[in-house]
Order: structure tokens, then sequence, then C-alpha cells
């Protein structure tokens, strides 16, 4: 590391007392949702008749991006997954999809099992405050679904008319499966992750998220893998628009298209890069 980037290492890079979860610049690589897998579909690739012929409507899902910490009687605290981001100095949101016809039913889940507080430290068994206020966030991304693709896209959610032989589980188990990169916990155990925790001076085992279900009176502690590196706006919402796309052609039609090279995201406050067109800064 350089004298010049060292000493830029935590400066400002959001008006003094801004709101915003990520105030200062550090120098990760953080990762970006689908990383360089994601596929190049063709603009008609759902008005082709190998995909248009083939599919056969099914249940509809809810594609979802959650937040919670945001204190109105105390807006300075650090709770909930806001807390999260603000220490992190990452983006963090849970992204994750419901059969639910209107998500918020699923935030009312979450909000009892208080997704996401359980932590396991050093120095013994942490609850996080701030879990059990989840809310909808609006989903932004560039661009319209491509024409003749079942996905709609609505203010707090993408709509998804799965084929009638993927389940909904499967289906969450695939955008999982795509966007596991950017997973939270994943993360922070790997060389980029371990690095920026270095920076913050945090210890990355300490920040591992889990969720305690409880049955009557057992319980169950499972990872809150659902929590990503992401914002709801821009290029992570059109990765996440694309990740939806690609598992709805792949399983219609059983071609996996080659992933598209377009796709850069060099590190925080990145630059995305297009064929067509020339940089655009996205900021976090």
């Amino acid at each position: 590391m350089t004298k010049k980037t060292s000493a830029r290492i935590g400066r400002p890079i959001q008006p003094t007392h801004s709101a915003a979860a990520v105030t200062k610049w550090y120098p990760t690589d953080w990762e970006h949702i689908g990383g360089d897998d994601i596929a190049d579909l063709p603009a008609d690739a759902f008005s082709q008749s190998r995909f248009a012929e083939a599919y056969q409507a099914g249940y509809v899902v809810n594609v979802y991006v959650g937040a919670c910490g945001e204190s109105y009687a105390n807006p300075g605290v650090r709770t909930g997954l806001l807390g999260v981001a603000r220490d992190l100095q990452l983006p963090i949101y849970k992204v994750s999809s419901t059969q639910c016809a209107d998500p918020r039913d699923r935030l009312r889940a979450m909000n009892a099992d208080r997704y996401g507080s359980y932590r396991e430290t050093s120095t013994g068994p942490v609850n996080d405050l701030g879990f059990n206020a989840w809310m909808l966030q609006q989903i932004l991304p560039t661009r319209a679904p491509k024409d003749g693709a079942p996905i709609e896209l609505q203010p707090r959610a993408i709509s998804v008319v799965l084929p009638h032989d993927l389940s909904a589980r499967a289906f969450d188990k695939r955008l999982h499966a795509a966007m596991e990169n950017a997973s939270l916990n994943g993360w922070l155990i790997s060389p980029a992750g371990t690095a920026h925790c270095a920076l913050l001076g945090l210890a990355p085992q300490d920040l591992h998220r889990a969720t305690v279900y409880r049955f009557g009176r057992a319980t169950r502690i499972s990872p809150a893998d659902e929590l990503y590196i992401f914002r709801p706006r821009g290029e992570d919402a059109d990765r996440l628009l694309a990740i939806i796309e690609q598992i709805l052609f792949e399983h219609v039609t059983g071609i996996a298209p080659a992933a598209c090279q377009s796709w850069a995201s060099p590190s925080q406050h990145a630059l995305r890069h297009h064929t067509s067109a020339g940089p655009q800064t996205a900021v976090a």
C-alpha cells in the first residue's frame, strides 16, 4: 500500500453529518451480486420460440430488498442492519423472495424472528437491537425487464411468475446461489473481507450474523445468509434483475448463455463499464 493510498483511507466521501451508511473511503474490492457470471441474454430472449412456446405460468413470487435499524426516537443510535452497514462502511441489505402476495407479510415474520440479530462473539452471544423493524426498500434498476419476460417491476418488489415446474423454494435457492459471492457472512471471512475488517479494527468472526428460530421451547440457530453487500438502485439492481431473468431462461430452455463480460466493479464507488457506453459512477 502506497503512502498516497494510506493517506486516503477513511477520508469522508459524504457531507458532514450525512445519514448515509457509507460515509468514508476504503480501498476495498467488495463483491457485487453475480460477479462475472451474469448471462448476456439477447433482447428477444423471452420472445423467442424456445422460451415462449415452452413456458407455462405457475405461481407468483416477489423478490424484495429489506433494511432495518432506523431509530426515530434516537437517530444517532446504530441499531439493526443500518448499524451493521455503518460499522462496516458497506451497503448491506436483505435480498430474498416470498410467495406472500403482500411482501409486508414476510416482514412481519422476520420482525418476530428478529432476523439476523444474533452473533456469537469471542466474549459470548449477542442479540443486537433494531432487527424487529424490517422495512421494504425501493428497487430501482436502470432498465425494464426484457420484452416477454414474466417479470414486473413494482415500487418495492420484483414480481415474478415462475414456470409451472419451478417451485418457489427452488427459485429462492437458485437466487441465493447466484448472489452468494456477495453474501455478508461468506465475504467477511474472505481475504478481501478480513482485510477490510482489519482496516476498521473489527474481528470478522464476531460479525457473522444468525437468527434464533423458536419452535415452542426448542430453538434453532441458522446463519442469516440472505444479507448481502448490495445497493437497491443502479448497477446492483440491474444485476438482480438480470439474475432473475437468467434463472427463468435457463430453467425453461435448458440453455446456459455465456456470461456477460461488460460488468466491471473494481471497488467502492466503482465504475460500471459497458461496451456500448462510457463509464458511469455508481454511488453507494
